[in-house]
């Protein structure tokens, strides 16, 4: 596949490249500091910024799926808010490949899946980003190209175990607790529901083998 990945420096942008090229993927990424990106072996970096229509379309013309994952502060609630409608532009222009957002559980309808402590977590301590992504993720359904929507839980920086789970909204009742997932499992899941088309229009909880209940 042909992918684009906005946010290929983050902790999980970073993984999903990896992963993606070591599968045999091209990738492409956009960034206004092309020197931060190692250059390897079928990957493209483009020098650009998100909040450039024109330069998201040249970058992702020809692309199968475009995985955007930033992150700002946790202050930060306006992030997503004024990157996507660019990136959105952008796609349009470049024909409306597949858009993967990477999203994060507590925001949206994921909410209700929390248990009472953690829904005042997301709603009182990360209330600002919650509230950007959740405005974020609305704007990419109503934007009228093809999409998909993850919400990884909680992420860090340990060794993959390869045992994360990926179901739909609807299949889950409750993440109880605090599932906590490694980067590079989170990173797995994305480039999965990537490489299926069956996801489009899919809004997806990705966490540990015990992080749910099933519907």
């Amino acid at each position: 596949m042909k992918l684009v990945i906005i946010g290929a420096t983050g902790h999980v942008g970073s993984r999903v490249m990896t992963q993606a090229l070591a599968t045999g993927h091209a990738v492409t990424t956009i960034t206004p500091h092309p020197e931060t990106v190692r250059r390897r072996k079928r990957l493209k970096v483009v020098r650009g910024s998100t909040s450039d229509p024109g330069a998201v379309a040249h970058a992702a013309r020809g692309a199968d799926v475009v995985i955007v994952s930033l992150t700002g502060k946790t202050r930060d609630g306006t992030l997503m808010q004024a990157r996507l409608p660019s990136i959105i532009r952008g796609l349009k222009r470049a024909g409306s490949p597949r858009l993967v957002l990477v999203s994060a559980f507590g925001a949206g309808d994921t909410i209700d899946k929390a248990p009472w402590y953690m829904r005042l977590v997301y709603r009182y301590v990360l209330g600002r980003i919650m509230h950007d992504k959740t405005a974020s993720d609305n704007l990419l359904m109503a934007s009228g190209i093809p999409w998909t929507i993850i919400y990884p839980v909680n992420l860090k920086s340990s060794v993959a175990t390869g045992t994360a789970v990926s179901l739909r909204l609807d299949q889950v009742t409750k993440v109880p607790g605090l599932p906590i997932l490694a980067f590079d499992d989170a990173a797995a899941a994305i480039l999965a529901a990537a490489e299926d088309p069956d996801t489009q229009g899919s809004q997806i909880i990705v966490t540990t083998a015990k992080g749910f209940r099933r519907a």
